[in-house]
């Protein structure tokens, strides 16, 4: 049993815009369902790297009413919607799509990732693969980077996938942004004002992997839980350590 945004704000006021921010996202991923079709039994690979060309005016318009962003400036990406030009699948591999928008590659990212992630989670309806291994530390649907971790008995290591919300196994000892198993390389990252999180690092690569505490899944999804412990990214970050995929509101760097 998941908790409503408005109780986890209760408990942690001080992330009250970015809850309320994925609240918003929450609010259009359920109004895009109603504007897509139930199913698309038969699509070619060039409409199905997006939203149907047909539908794609109505969900651009529905994202920058929603999120309340200037639709005129974002009209190159609607254009781009409209005439397929746009693959979210690129997405998770850190490629954006060339746009004539006064906006930078790292403004764009999180837009991006919060139009396209409805996208990904059809995409994982249609394609389960949850309980995969994932090989090479990314997701087997999407080949998105690792960001988030549980650990369930045996003690097996569950990665996560942020954009379509595929989960699988990895090995429990190792980096899985570049797989290094080196003890000296490997360390955690413990907070007292964020008890059931932690931050798995790695001095190999510099990166790192939250991993969230089944206890704390049992009344968060891991998403409320990713955000919950939003804290926490902004101490690994701050010791020079990088998240590779984006939390549920699109943000890879905290400031």
């Amino acid at each position: 049993m998941s908790l409503e945004i408005q109780e986890l704000i209760d408990r942690k006021p001080h992330l009250k815009d970015p809850l309320e921010l994925y609240a918003k996202w929450q609010q259009f991923n359920g109004e895009l369902a109603e504007l897509l079709p139930k199913q698309r039994p038969s699509v070619s690979a060039e409409d199905a790297k997006s939203y149907p060309r047909e539908k794609a005016r109505s969900a651009f318009q529905l994202f920058t009413s929603i999120f309340d962003l200037p639709a005129e400036d974002l009209e190159p990406l609607g254009q781009a919607m409209e005439q397929g030009d746009i693959d979210f699948m690129r997405l998770p591999l850190d490629e954006f799509p060339q746009l004539s928008l006064p906006l930078s590659e790292e403004e764009l990212a999180p837009i991006m990732f919060l139009l396209s992630k409805p996208y990904f989670q059809t995409l994982r309806q249609s394609f389960p693969l949850d309980g995969r291994q994932w090989e090479d530390g990314r997701c087997p649907l999407c080949s998105a980077k690792a960001a988030l971790a549980s650990v369930i008995e045996g003690p097996q290591r569950i990665l996560h996938c942020t954009y379509c919300g595929t989960s699988g196994q990895f090995k429990f000892i190792g980096c899985p942004n570049c797989g290094s198993t080196d003890t000296p390389d490997l360390s955690t990252i413990i907070s007292d004002d964020e008890p059931g999180f932690r931050i798995a690092t790695c001095d190999a690569c510099h990166t790192y992997v939250k991993v969230v505490e089944s206890s704390v899944l049992k009344e968060m999804t891991m998403e409320q839980a990713d955000i919950a412990s939003l804290p926490l990214d902004i101490v690994a970050q701050q010791k020079g350590y990088t998240r590779m995929a984006p939390n549920p509101i699109g943000l890879k760097k905290m400031d």
